[in-house]
């Protein structure tokens, strides 16, 4: 069951990225991004638990936070406990204070439930089957040479060995293997050499998503009028050279 939740949330976050617009993207403050499920919910404050696995996060509101759902303005105090929400703000010993908390449609997680959504069941080529097999994610628990003991979010334990063909990267800039640390959340696609996991390359840190949450459709928003309208049976003026 843990391990459909992961899919399941790797799944909206390559959706998520899929239907995102270059405008979204612009609009999307930086920092982390936290995709989990409300438990619990305070006069200011969200504790969600990572469908991606992990410690809950305690996701701090304040003024100037964006509340949203499908692209509109939304009042915190409808969130409620088992919402699905995106959260991107910085985080912090698994404290964030958000500038952005987006409710995801359940008719969205409906979807990519029933395989919805870009494509299909098997997004990016895996089942969950493949957890183990053909990538690796969770959180590192131990590391003893080239070997790396993972746990992963179906509450398996696997012990993966890197070798001289993996690369690793962290915030989109190379490093090695010396600077990965128990604790640290990793995720690479890869293969299995002689029964162990072997990745090609080893990220650290959870699924970027830089965009805006859609609605149930995926839909773009509509694009904004121009300020000044062109009169009709006019051109618009050549940009000069």
């Amino acid at each position: 069951m843990r391990t459909m939740v992961c899919l399941l949330a790797m799944m909206a976050l390559a959706f998520l990225q899929a239907s995102a617009q270059p405008q979204e993207r612009m609009n999307m403050p930086p920092g982390d991004n936290v995709v989990g499920k409300v438990t619990a919910v305070g006069k200011d404050s969200l504790t969600v638990a990572p469908l991606m696995g992990g410690d809950a996060v305690n996701v701090k509101v304040s003024d100037t936070t964006r509340v949203t759902k499908d692209r509109q303005p939304f009042k915190f105090e409808q969130i409620k406990a088992d919402d699905v929400i995106f959260a991107r703000g910085e985080l912090k010993n698994n404290s964030m204070q958000a500038a952005v908390v987006s409710v995801v449609n359940p008719e969205m997680i409906q979807r990519l439930q029933q395989g919805g959504g870009p494509g299909g069941p098997n997004m990016g080529g895996f089942n969950r089957e493949d957890l183990g097999k053909k990538f690796i994610v969770g959180e590192v628990k131990a590391i003893n040479e080239t070997k790396l003991t993972i746990a992963r979010p179906d509450g398996q334990t696997q012990e993966i060995n890197v070798d001289e063909n993996t690369s690793f990267k962290k915030g989109g800039e190379s490093i090695t293997l010396p600077d990965i640390k128990v604790g640290d959340f990793v995720r690479g696609r890869g293969e299995l050499k002689d029964s162990m996991f072997v990745p090609k390359e080893l990220i650290v840190g959870r699924p970027q998503m830089r965009m805006m949450i859609g609605g149930p459709s995926g839909a773009p928003p509509e694009p904004k009028k121009p300020d000044e309208a062109v009169p009709a049976g006019t051109s618009a003026p050549t940009p000069p050279k």
